[in-house]
């Protein structure tokens, strides 16, 4: 297993860690974003796919 994690400051804990299980790579996919409570935010296959739920959502224009 390999894990990244994402900090806002080095003090606090990861906002967002990415994870690479080989194991799950013929199930659910080998690659997860977990958020920061531990909360499974998107699972796959593919790792840009995966990345796509850190982008940030384009906001209505008033």
């Amino acid at each position: 297993m390999a894990v990244f994690a994402v900090f806002r400051r080095t003090a606090e804990r990861p906002l967002y860690r990415i994870e690479k299980r080989p194991a799950l790579r013929h199930r659910q996919g080998q690659f997860a974003v977990l958020g920061e409570l531990g909360q499974i935010l998107r699972r796959g296959h593919d790792l840009a796919q995966v990345l796509r739920v850190l982008e940030p959502k384009p906001r209505p224009v008033d």
